[in-house]
Protein backbone atom coordinates (compact mmCIF):
# COMPACT_ATOMS: atom_id res chain seq x y z
CA UNK A 1 0.00 0.00 0.00
CA UNK A 2 1.38 3.29 -0.70
CA UNK A 3 1.57 5.66 2.40
CA UNK A 4 0.00 8.61 2.45
CA UNK A 5 1.28 12.06 1.62
CA UNK A 6 -0.36 14.25 3.65
CA UNK A 7 2.11 15.54 6.44
CA UNK A 8 0.68 13.90 9.89
CA UNK A 9 -1.72 16.59 11.16
CA UNK A 10 -0.40 18.73 14.38
CA UNK A 11 -1.74 18.06 17.80
CA UNK A 12 -4.72 20.20 18.61
CA UNK A 13 -4.06 23.25 20.32
CA UNK A 14 -4.97 24.31 23.43
CA UNK A 15 -8.42 26.31 23.75
CA UNK A 16 -6.35 29.08 25.72
CA UNK A 17 -4.51 29.67 22.84
CA UNK A 18 -5.54 31.47 19.62
CA UNK A 19 -3.86 30.13 16.27
CA UNK A 20 -2.05 33.69 16.14
CA UNK A 21 -1.58 35.87 19.08
CA UNK A 22 -0.63 39.26 19.20
CA UNK A 23 2.56 40.39 21.50
CA UNK A 24 4.39 43.90 21.01
CA UNK A 25 6.17 42.63 18.00
CA UNK A 26 3.28 41.62 15.70
CA UNK A 27 2.32 38.10 14.98
CA UNK A 28 3.91 35.49 17.25
CA UNK A 29 5.82 33.07 15.59
CA UNK A 30 4.16 29.45 15.09
CA UNK A 31 6.75 26.27 13.68
CA UNK A 32 4.58 25.12 10.76
CA UNK A 33 5.31 26.19 7.06
CA UNK A 34 1.72 26.89 6.63
CA UNK A 35 2.55 29.36 9.40
CA UNK A 36 4.91 30.74 8.24
CA UNK A 37 2.96 31.22 4.83
CA UNK A 38 -0.01 32.75 7.03
CA UNK A 39 2.58 35.49 8.82
CA UNK A 40 3.55 36.14 5.17
CA UNK A 41 0.82 37.23 3.84
CA UNK A 42 -0.51 39.27 7.28
CA UNK A 43 2.69 40.76 6.64
CA UNK A 44 1.88 41.72 2.65
CA UNK A 45 -1.39 42.54 3.57
CA UNK A 46 -0.11 45.22 5.90
CA UNK A 47 2.43 46.79 3.65
CA UNK A 48 2.30 45.32 -0.15
CA UNK A 49 5.22 45.50 -2.28
CA UNK A 50 8.16 44.21 0.04
CA UNK A 51 11.00 42.36 -0.94
CA UNK A 52 12.07 38.99 -0.26
CA UNK A 53 14.62 40.15 1.94
CA UNK A 54 12.68 42.75 3.64
CA UNK A 55 9.60 40.02 4.38
CA UNK A 56 12.82 37.97 5.98
CA UNK A 57 13.77 41.03 7.88
CA UNK A 58 10.30 41.19 9.12
CA UNK A 59 10.14 37.79 9.81
CA UNK A 60 12.79 37.61 11.76
CA UNK A 61 11.11 40.45 14.10
CA UNK A 62 8.46 38.15 14.65
CA UNK A 63 10.60 35.38 16.08
CA UNK A 64 11.78 33.59 13.22
CA UNK A 65 15.00 34.50 13.61
CA UNK A 66 16.70 31.62 11.60
CA UNK A 67 14.59 32.02 8.30
CA UNK A 68 16.78 33.31 5.27
CA UNK A 69 15.72 35.46 2.36
CA UNK A 70 16.37 31.36 0.45
CA UNK A 71 13.36 30.26 2.69
CA UNK A 72 11.53 33.13 1.98
CA UNK A 73 12.03 33.09 -1.33
CA UNK A 74 10.69 29.24 -1.59
CA UNK A 75 7.92 29.84 0.37
CA UNK A 76 6.44 33.00 -1.28
CA UNK A 77 7.43 30.77 -4.93
CA UNK A 78 5.35 28.10 -3.77
CA UNK A 79 2.56 29.35 -2.76
CA UNK A 80 1.31 31.42 -6.22
CA UNK A 81 -2.39 31.09 -5.16
CA UNK A 82 -1.38 33.66 -2.59
CA UNK A 83 1.59 35.69 -3.87
CA UNK A 84 2.48 37.53 -6.89
CA UNK A 85 5.46 39.64 -7.70
CA UNK A 86 6.65 41.86 -10.07
CA UNK A 87 9.40 41.43 -12.62
CA UNK A 88 11.35 43.99 -10.83
CA UNK A 89 15.32 42.99 -9.67
CA UNK A 90 14.68 42.23 -7.01
CA UNK A 91 11.23 41.44 -7.25
CA UNK A 92 8.28 43.11 -5.28
CA UNK A 93 5.43 41.08 -3.37
CA UNK A 94 1.94 41.41 -2.98
CA UNK A 95 -1.09 39.17 -1.65
CA UNK A 96 -2.28 37.80 -5.37
CA UNK A 97 -5.93 38.08 -4.24
CA UNK A 98 -6.41 41.64 -6.38
CA UNK A 99 -3.07 42.01 -5.67
CA UNK A 100 -4.06 43.46 -2.47
CA UNK A 101 -2.80 46.85 -1.81
CA UNK A 102 -1.18 47.63 -4.17
CA UNK A 103 -1.35 51.33 -5.12
CA UNK A 104 0.78 52.05 -8.54
CA UNK A 105 -1.74 52.35 -11.11
CA UNK A 106 -1.49 51.09 -14.89
CA UNK A 107 -2.12 54.72 -15.94
CA UNK A 108 -0.64 57.97 -13.74
CA UNK A 109 -2.62 60.20 -12.47
CA UNK A 110 -2.00 64.03 -14.01
CA UNK A 111 1.17 65.92 -14.14
CA UNK A 112 1.65 68.63 -11.54
CA UNK A 113 1.45 71.33 -13.62
CA UNK A 114 3.46 74.05 -11.80
CA UNK A 115 6.67 71.82 -12.71
CA UNK A 116 8.64 73.92 -14.91
CA UNK A 117 11.20 72.04 -17.37
CA UNK A 118 10.74 68.75 -19.07
CA UNK A 119 7.67 66.60 -18.01
CA UNK A 120 7.88 63.57 -15.22
CA UNK A 121 8.93 60.36 -15.61
CA UNK A 122 5.79 57.83 -16.07
CA UNK A 123 7.98 55.92 -13.22
CA UNK A 124 7.90 59.31 -11.37
CA UNK A 125 4.25 59.95 -11.84
CA UNK A 126 3.58 56.31 -10.44
CA UNK A 127 5.42 57.10 -7.44
CA UNK A 128 3.36 60.13 -6.75
CA UNK A 129 0.09 58.00 -7.10
CA UNK A 130 1.71 55.26 -4.85
CA UNK A 131 2.66 57.77 -2.28
CA UNK A 132 -1.09 59.55 -2.63
CA UNK A 133 -2.55 56.40 -2.60
CA UNK A 134 -0.54 55.36 1.01
CA UNK A 135 -1.69 58.74 2.39
CA UNK A 136 0.66 61.14 1.42
CA UNK A 137 3.03 59.54 3.21
CA UNK A 138 5.82 56.91 2.48
CA UNK A 139 9.08 55.96 1.22
CA UNK A 140 10.01 56.44 -2.61
CA UNK A 141 13.05 53.56 -3.32
CA UNK A 142 15.13 54.21 -6.55
CA UNK A 143 18.48 53.03 -8.02
CA UNK A 144 20.74 56.01 -8.37
CA UNK A 145 20.59 58.03 -11.41
CA UNK A 146 16.59 57.77 -12.09
CA UNK A 147 15.66 60.86 -10.61
CA UNK A 148 13.66 60.46 -7.72
CA UNK A 149 14.66 63.96 -6.22
CA UNK A 150 12.13 65.27 -8.74
CA UNK A 151 9.78 63.30 -7.12
CA UNK A 152 10.36 65.22 -4.15
CA UNK A 153 10.10 68.61 -6.01
CA UNK A 154 6.59 67.49 -7.65
CA UNK A 155 5.58 66.60 -4.24
CA UNK A 156 6.66 69.90 -2.91
CA UNK A 157 4.72 72.25 -5.79
CA UNK A 158 1.63 70.31 -5.30
CA UNK A 159 1.68 71.03 -1.31
CA UNK A 160 2.36 74.58 -2.48
CA UNK A 161 -0.81 74.25 -4.52
CA UNK A 162 -2.50 72.91 -1.42
CA UNK A 163 -1.82 76.17 0.09
CA UNK A 164 0.86 74.51 2.07
CA UNK A 165 4.63 74.60 2.82
CA UNK A 166 7.27 72.32 2.61
CA UNK A 167 10.38 70.98 4.65
CA UNK A 168 13.33 69.39 2.73
CA UNK A 169 15.76 67.47 5.24
CA UNK A 170 19.04 66.40 3.57
CA UNK A 171 22.51 65.14 5.18
CA UNK A 172 24.82 67.31 3.48
CA UNK A 173 25.94 70.82 2.22
CA UNK A 174 26.11 69.37 -0.87
CA UNK A 175 23.01 68.26 -1.41
CA UNK A 176 21.84 71.68 0.36
CA UNK A 177 22.79 73.40 -2.28
CA UNK A 178 21.67 71.10 -5.16
CA UNK A 179 17.83 71.32 -3.92
CA UNK A 180 17.93 74.94 -3.63
CA UNK A 181 18.91 74.46 -7.46
CA UNK A 182 16.56 72.47 -8.42
CA UNK A 183 13.92 74.06 -6.83
CA UNK A 184 15.02 77.51 -8.43
CA UNK A 185 14.65 75.38 -11.58
CA UNK A 186 11.75 73.81 -11.30
CA UNK A 187 9.05 75.78 -9.63
CA UNK A 188 7.78 79.17 -10.54
CA UNK A 189 9.98 82.28 -9.71
CA UNK A 190 7.96 83.71 -7.13
CA UNK A 191 8.29 80.30 -5.07
CA UNK A 192 10.42 81.68 -1.66
CA UNK A 193 12.86 79.02 -1.04
CA UNK A 194 14.56 78.94 2.12
CA UNK A 195 17.83 77.49 3.84
CA UNK A 196 18.86 76.09 7.22
CA UNK A 197 22.39 75.12 7.78
CA UNK A 198 25.84 76.03 6.45
CA UNK A 199 25.54 79.78 7.38
CA UNK A 200 21.83 80.08 6.54
CA UNK A 201 19.47 81.10 8.97
CA UNK A 202 15.92 81.22 7.03
CA UNK A 203 12.67 79.76 8.87
CA UNK A 204 9.30 78.13 7.76
CA UNK A 205 7.76 81.59 8.84
CA UNK A 206 9.25 83.32 6.25
CA UNK A 207 9.25 81.15 3.02
CA UNK A 208 7.10 78.79 1.34
CA UNK A 209 9.74 75.68 1.36
CA UNK A 210 12.81 75.14 3.59
CA UNK A 211 15.74 73.03 2.40
CA UNK A 212 17.85 72.27 6.01
CA UNK A 213 20.69 69.88 7.01
CA UNK A 214 19.98 67.67 9.50
CA UNK A 215 22.25 68.60 11.98
CA UNK A 216 20.18 72.03 11.81
CA UNK A 217 17.23 70.72 11.56
CA UNK A 218 16.79 68.33 14.94
CA UNK A 219 17.51 71.54 17.31
CA UNK A 220 15.12 73.73 15.09
CA UNK A 221 11.55 74.55 14.95
CA UNK A 222 10.26 72.76 11.77
CA UNK A 223 6.35 72.22 12.71
CA UNK A 224 4.50 73.86 9.45
CA UNK A 225 3.31 77.13 9.89
CA UNK A 226 0.25 76.26 7.21
CA UNK A 227 -2.26 73.78 7.53
CA UNK A 228 -1.12 69.94 6.76
CA UNK A 229 2.69 70.59 5.55
CA UNK A 230 4.92 68.24 3.75
CA UNK A 231 8.16 66.81 4.80
CA UNK A 232 10.59 65.14 2.56
CA UNK A 233 13.17 64.16 3.55
CA UNK A 234 16.40 63.14 0.90
CA UNK A 235 18.44 59.99 1.42
CA UNK A 236 16.41 58.71 4.59
CA UNK A 237 17.88 55.73 5.82
CA UNK A 238 20.31 58.43 7.04
CA UNK A 239 17.66 59.14 9.83
CA UNK A 240 17.18 56.54 11.59
CA UNK A 241 20.34 56.93 13.99
CA UNK A 242 19.67 58.14 17.31
CA UNK A 243 20.60 61.78 16.61
CA UNK A 244 19.19 62.18 13.20
CA UNK A 245 15.87 60.91 13.53
CA UNK A 246 15.13 64.27 16.20
CA UNK A 247 14.68 66.25 12.78
CA UNK A 248 11.87 64.10 11.85
CA UNK A 249 8.94 66.59 13.15
CA UNK A 250 5.98 64.97 13.65
CA UNK A 251 3.65 68.03 12.82
CA UNK A 252 4.10 67.47 9.06
CA UNK A 253 0.83 65.81 7.74
CA UNK A 254 2.38 64.72 4.86
CA UNK A 255 6.08 62.66 4.86
CA UNK A 256 7.85 61.73 1.86
CA UNK A 257 11.20 59.62 2.34
CA UNK A 258 13.74 59.23 -0.89
CA UNK A 259 16.33 56.87 -0.90
CA UNK A 260 18.40 54.62 -2.71
CA UNK A 261 18.90 51.94 -0.56
CA UNK A 262 16.06 52.17 2.55
CA UNK A 263 17.09 49.36 4.62
CA UNK A 264 19.79 50.12 7.16
CA UNK A 265 21.86 47.30 8.74
CA UNK A 266 20.87 48.20 12.10
CA UNK A 267 17.01 47.61 11.47
CA UNK A 268 16.75 51.23 12.29
CA UNK A 269 14.19 51.17 8.82
CA UNK A 270 12.00 48.91 10.67
CA UNK A 271 12.34 50.49 14.16
CA UNK A 272 11.72 53.67 13.72
CA UNK A 273 11.77 55.18 9.99
CA UNK A 274 8.80 52.68 8.46
CA UNK A 275 6.43 54.21 11.78
CA UNK A 276 6.93 58.09 10.48
CA UNK A 277 6.92 57.18 6.97
CA UNK A 278 4.64 54.14 6.87
CA UNK A 279 6.72 52.50 4.98
CA UNK A 280 7.93 51.93 1.24
CA UNK A 281 5.40 53.22 -0.67
CA UNK A 282 7.13 52.43 -4.68
CA UNK A 283 10.50 51.02 -5.65
CA UNK A 284 12.44 52.14 -8.67
CA UNK A 285 14.85 48.77 -9.57
CA UNK A 286 16.98 48.66 -12.16
CA UNK A 287 15.22 46.42 -14.30
CA UNK A 288 12.70 48.96 -14.83
CA UNK A 289 15.21 52.13 -15.17
CA UNK A 290 17.00 50.40 -17.98
CA UNK A 291 13.82 49.01 -19.80
CA UNK A 292 12.16 52.12 -19.35
CA UNK A 293 15.32 53.79 -20.88
CA UNK A 294 15.82 55.95 -17.92
CA UNK A 295 19.30 55.05 -17.55
CA UNK A 296 22.13 53.42 -19.65
CA UNK A 297 22.55 50.11 -20.17
CA UNK A 298 25.74 48.54 -19.14
CA UNK A 299 28.22 45.78 -18.86
CA UNK A 300 30.55 44.42 -15.80
CA UNK A 301 33.98 43.12 -15.90
CA UNK A 302 35.24 41.14 -12.28
CA UNK A 303 38.59 41.09 -12.40
CA UNK A 304 40.53 39.55 -9.70
CA UNK A 305 44.40 39.84 -8.41
CA UNK A 306 46.32 38.25 -6.27
CA UNK A 307 48.24 39.30 -2.82
CA UNK A 308 51.57 38.73 -3.06
CA UNK A 309 53.38 35.82 0.07
CA UNK A 310 54.26 39.18 2.40
CA UNK A 311 50.06 40.76 1.70
CA UNK A 312 48.98 37.11 2.13
CA UNK A 313 50.46 36.32 5.65
CA UNK A 314 49.33 40.22 6.98
CA UNK A 315 45.91 39.47 5.65
CA UNK A 316 45.75 36.10 7.44
CA UNK A 317 47.40 37.31 11.03
CA UNK A 318 44.95 40.43 10.92
CA UNK A 319 41.63 37.80 9.83
CA UNK A 320 42.54 36.30 12.98
CA UNK A 321 42.91 39.20 15.32
CA UNK A 322 39.83 40.42 14.09
CA UNK A 323 38.06 37.09 14.45
CA UNK A 324 39.48 36.44 18.07
CA UNK A 325 38.33 39.81 19.33
CA UNK A 326 34.73 39.88 17.63
CA UNK A 327 34.20 36.08 19.92
CA UNK A 328 35.87 37.36 22.94
CA UNK A 329 33.24 40.84 22.26
CA UNK A 330 30.47 38.61 21.51
CA UNK A 331 31.07 36.13 24.65
CA UNK A 332 31.01 39.53 27.03
CA UNK A 333 27.25 40.07 26.48
CA UNK A 334 28.34 43.92 25.54
CA UNK A 335 28.01 43.51 22.30
CA UNK A 336 25.35 41.66 19.97
CA UNK A 337 26.48 39.28 17.13
CA UNK A 338 24.01 40.78 15.05
CA UNK A 339 22.60 42.96 12.97
CA UNK A 340 25.77 44.20 11.44
CA UNK A 341 25.00 47.20 12.41
CA UNK A 342 24.11 46.96 15.62
CA UNK A 343 27.53 45.01 16.06
CA UNK A 344 29.77 48.02 15.19
CA UNK A 345 27.96 50.48 16.56
CA UNK A 346 28.57 48.67 19.97
CA UNK A 347 32.32 47.96 19.08
CA UNK A 348 32.78 51.72 18.17
CA UNK A 349 31.40 52.82 21.79
CA UNK A 350 33.41 50.28 23.83
CA UNK A 351 36.46 51.37 21.42
CA UNK A 352 35.69 55.01 22.46
CA UNK A 353 34.93 54.86 26.17
CA UNK A 354 38.53 54.85 26.61
CA UNK A 355 38.50 52.18 29.43
CA UNK A 356 41.07 49.77 30.20
CA UNK A 357 38.69 46.98 30.90
CA UNK A 358 39.11 43.69 28.86
CA UNK A 359 36.05 44.42 26.19
CA UNK A 360 37.07 47.89 25.76
CA UNK A 361 40.65 46.58 24.73
CA UNK A 362 39.24 43.67 22.17
CA UNK A 363 37.04 46.60 20.65
CA UNK A 364 40.08 48.96 20.19
CA UNK A 365 42.14 45.92 18.61
CA UNK A 366 39.60 44.57 16.67
CA UNK A 367 39.10 47.97 15.05
CA UNK A 368 42.58 48.89 14.66
CA UNK A 369 43.31 45.59 12.74
CA UNK A 370 39.98 46.19 10.52
CA UNK A 371 41.64 49.16 9.12
CA UNK A 372 44.49 47.66 8.75
CA UNK A 373 43.31 44.91 6.51
CA UNK A 374 41.15 47.50 4.98
CA UNK A 375 44.36 49.46 4.12
CA UNK A 376 46.13 46.49 2.80
CA UNK A 377 43.36 45.34 0.47
CA UNK A 378 42.86 48.79 -0.69
CA UNK A 379 46.80 49.71 -1.20
CA UNK A 380 48.05 46.51 -3.14
CA UNK A 381 50.18 47.08 -5.84
CA UNK A 382 48.24 44.59 -7.88
CA UNK A 383 45.39 47.24 -7.82
CA UNK A 384 47.75 49.46 -9.55
CA UNK A 385 48.70 47.16 -12.07
CA UNK A 386 45.22 46.39 -13.09
CA UNK A 387 44.54 50.22 -13.33
CA UNK A 388 47.71 50.82 -15.40
CA UNK A 389 46.63 48.12 -17.83
CA UNK A 390 43.12 49.47 -18.22
CA UNK A 391 44.85 52.92 -19.59
CA UNK A 392 43.97 52.16 -23.39
CA UNK A 393 40.51 51.33 -22.43
CA UNK A 394 40.21 54.38 -20.23
CA UNK A 395 41.92 56.73 -22.98
CA UNK A 396 39.02 55.93 -25.51
CA UNK A 397 36.37 56.66 -22.87
CA UNK A 398 34.55 60.32 -22.52
CA UNK A 399 35.09 60.00 -18.38
CA UNK A 400 36.47 57.77 -16.16
CA UNK A 401 35.43 58.05 -11.63
CA UNK A 402 38.00 55.39 -10.19
CA UNK A 403 36.99 54.30 -6.65
CA UNK A 404 39.22 53.71 -4.23
CA UNK A 405 38.75 52.83 -0.13
CA UNK A 406 41.09 55.42 1.28
CA UNK A 407 42.52 58.76 0.32
CA UNK A 408 46.22 57.47 -0.25
CA UNK A 409 44.62 54.74 -2.38
CA UNK A 410 43.09 57.69 -4.70
CA UNK A 411 46.16 59.80 -4.67
CA UNK A 412 47.89 56.95 -5.66
CA UNK A 413 45.37 55.49 -8.36
CA UNK A 414 45.56 59.52 -9.97
CA UNK A 415 49.30 59.53 -9.52
CA UNK A 416 49.35 56.17 -11.77
CA UNK A 417 47.33 57.34 -14.40
CA UNK A 418 48.59 60.69 -14.33
CA UNK A 419 52.20 58.83 -15.24
CA UNK A 420 50.61 56.71 -18.03
CA UNK A 421 49.73 59.96 -19.75
CA UNK A 422 46.17 60.72 -18.52
CA UNK A 423 44.93 64.12 -17.40
CA UNK A 424 43.56 62.42 -13.64
CA UNK A 425 42.84 64.08 -10.18
CA UNK A 426 42.09 62.92 -6.64
CA UNK A 427 39.14 64.25 -4.83
CA UNK A 428 38.40 63.35 -1.48
CA UNK A 429 37.54 65.06 2.10
CA UNK A 430 41.46 65.78 2.54
CA UNK A 431 40.79 68.81 0.14
CA UNK A 432 39.24 71.72 1.33
CA UNK A 433 35.21 72.85 -0.69
CA UNK A 434 36.26 74.98 -3.09
CA UNK A 435 38.93 72.53 -4.71
CA UNK A 436 36.99 69.44 -4.78
CA UNK A 437 34.78 71.86 -6.98
CA UNK A 438 37.40 72.63 -8.84
CA UNK A 439 38.20 68.96 -9.54
CA UNK A 440 34.94 68.30 -10.07
CA UNK A 441 34.08 71.14 -12.57
CA UNK A 442 37.18 70.18 -14.89
CA UNK A 443 36.13 66.98 -14.90
CA UNK A 444 32.74 67.77 -16.26
CA UNK A 445 34.45 70.29 -18.59
CA UNK A 446 36.34 67.59 -20.00
CA UNK A 447 39.97 69.26 -18.84
CA UNK A 448 40.29 65.93 -16.55
CA UNK A 449 39.55 62.48 -18.11
CA UNK A 450 39.68 60.58 -14.92
CA UNK A 451 38.80 61.40 -11.50
CA UNK A 452 39.83 59.16 -8.33
CA UNK A 453 37.89 59.68 -4.98
CA UNK A 454 36.98 57.25 -2.02
CA UNK A 455 33.46 57.44 -0.15
CA UNK A 456 33.19 61.40 -0.44
CA UNK A 457 31.51 60.27 -4.03
CA UNK A 458 29.18 57.27 -2.61
CA UNK A 459 26.23 59.38 -1.67
CA UNK A 460 25.30 63.08 -1.51
CA UNK A 461 27.83 64.18 -4.25
CA UNK A 462 26.63 65.19 -7.52
CA UNK A 463 29.18 64.39 -10.29
CA UNK A 464 29.37 64.93 -14.14
CA UNK A 465 27.88 61.90 -16.36
CA UNK A 466 31.03 59.24 -16.80
CA UNK A 467 31.19 56.40 -19.02
CA UNK A 468 33.38 53.86 -17.29
CA UNK A 469 33.58 53.05 -13.21
CA UNK A 470 36.87 51.04 -11.96
CA UNK A 471 35.72 50.19 -8.57
CA UNK A 472 39.27 49.34 -6.67
CA UNK A 473 37.57 49.00 -3.38
CA UNK A 474 34.91 46.44 -3.86
CA UNK A 475 32.36 47.34 -0.55
CA UNK A 476 30.66 44.59 1.05
CA UNK A 477 27.95 47.05 1.31
CA UNK A 478 24.93 47.39 -1.43
CA UNK A 479 24.00 50.66 -0.68
CA UNK A 480 27.76 51.69 -0.87
CA UNK A 481 27.71 50.14 -4.30
CA UNK A 482 24.26 51.43 -5.60
CA UNK A 483 25.97 54.72 -5.44
CA UNK A 484 28.59 53.80 -7.28
CA UNK A 485 26.75 52.55 -9.82
CA UNK A 486 24.59 55.41 -10.12
CA UNK A 487 27.38 57.73 -11.16
CA UNK A 488 27.51 55.83 -13.84
CA UNK A 489 24.17 55.13 -14.71
CA UNK A 490 23.37 58.33 -15.84
CA UNK A 491 21.94 58.32 -19.91
CA UNK A 492 24.37 59.22 -22.43
CA UNK A 493 22.83 61.99 -24.99
CA UNK A 494 24.67 59.51 -27.85
CA UNK A 495 23.17 56.06 -26.03
CA UNK A 496 26.40 54.48 -25.18
CA UNK A 497 26.43 52.11 -22.62
CA UNK A 498 28.24 52.36 -19.30
CA UNK A 499 31.00 50.42 -17.88
CA UNK A 500 32.04 48.77 -14.59
CA UNK A 501 35.39 47.09 -13.91
CA UNK A 502 35.31 45.84 -10.22
CA UNK A 503 38.59 44.37 -9.01
CA UNK A 504 38.96 42.45 -6.14
CA UNK A 505 41.74 40.44 -4.37
CA UNK A 506 40.45 36.77 -4.58
CA UNK A 507 40.39 34.65 -1.22
CA UNK A 508 39.31 37.86 0.50
CA UNK A 509 36.57 39.32 1.80
CA UNK A 510 36.50 41.59 -1.66
CA UNK A 511 35.59 38.26 -3.57
CA UNK A 512 32.28 38.21 -5.06
CA UNK A 513 33.23 34.25 -4.57
CA UNK A 514 33.15 34.68 -0.76
CA UNK A 515 29.75 36.62 -0.95
CA UNK A 516 30.83 40.15 -1.14
CA UNK A 517 29.30 43.20 -2.28
CA UNK A 518 25.91 42.06 0.18
CA UNK A 519 23.81 40.66 -2.95
CA UNK A 520 24.45 43.36 -4.87
CA UNK A 521 26.13 41.20 -7.74
CA UNK A 522 22.95 39.40 -7.83
CA UNK A 523 20.74 42.42 -8.96
CA UNK A 524 23.36 43.52 -11.43
CA UNK A 525 23.67 40.19 -12.78
CA UNK A 526 20.27 39.83 -14.25
CA UNK A 527 20.00 43.16 -15.88
CA UNK A 528 23.36 43.59 -17.08
CA UNK A 529 24.08 43.10 -20.98
CA UNK A 530 26.96 41.13 -20.54
CA UNK A 531 28.90 40.04 -16.96
CA UNK A 532 32.79 38.60 -17.86
CA UNK A 533 34.78 37.12 -14.93
CA UNK A 534 38.67 37.40 -15.40
CA UNK A 535 40.99 35.51 -12.87
CA UNK A 536 43.94 36.51 -11.50
CA UNK A 537 45.32 34.26 -14.33
CA UNK A 538 44.11 36.63 -16.97
CA UNK A 539 46.37 39.10 -19.13
CA UNK A 540 45.04 43.41 -18.53
CA UNK A 541 45.26 43.07 -22.50
CA UNK A 542 42.06 40.92 -22.16
CA UNK A 543 40.30 43.09 -20.00
CA UNK A 544 41.29 45.98 -21.57
CA UNK A 545 40.20 44.91 -24.79
CA UNK A 546 36.98 43.56 -22.84
CA UNK A 547 36.29 47.15 -21.30
CA UNK A 548 36.82 49.25 -24.74
CA UNK A 549 34.73 47.25 -26.99
CA UNK A 550 32.41 49.11 -29.07
CA UNK A 551 29.30 48.11 -27.35
CA UNK A 552 25.72 48.45 -29.20
CA UNK A 553 24.01 51.88 -28.36
CA UNK A 554 21.21 51.79 -25.61
CA UNK A 555 17.88 52.46 -27.22
CA UNK A 556 16.63 55.59 -27.44
CA UNK A 557 15.31 56.97 -23.93
CA UNK A 558 12.14 59.11 -23.22
CA UNK A 559 12.07 62.92 -22.66
CA UNK A 560 11.50 63.00 -19.02
CA UNK A 561 12.93 64.63 -15.58
CA UNK A 562 16.43 63.07 -15.10
CA UNK A 563 18.02 63.39 -11.12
Amino acid sequence: MTPPTNPTPPPARSSSTSPRTRNWTGWTPRTAAADRTDEAAALLEARPGRTTAEVRDALRSLGRAAITAADVERLLRSSPGRFQHDEDAPPRWWPAAGMIGRTPPTRPTAPVRTLRGAPLYRWQEEALAAWRGQGRRGVVEAVTGTGKTMVGVAAAAKELERGGQACVVVPTLELLAQWREVLHRALPPTTKVGLLGGGHRDGLSEVDILVTVVNSARWSNLRPRRPGGLLVADECHRYGSEGNRLALETGFASRLGLSATYARSDDAHLVWLDPYFGGTCFRMGYRRAIDDGVTARFTVALVGVRFAPDEVVAYQELTHIMSASAAQLIASGLVPPEPLGAFFQAVSLLARSGGDDAASTAARRFLAALQDRRRLLAETPAKAEILSGLVPALQAADRTLVFTQSIAAAEQAAARLRAEGMRAAAVHSGLDPRTRRSVLSRFAAGELQAVAAPQVLDEGVDVPAADVAVILAASRSRRQMIQRMGRVLRRKADGRRARFVVVSVEGTTEDPALGAHDGFLDEVTDVADEVRRFPSTSSTTQVSAFVNRRHAHSPASPEGSGP
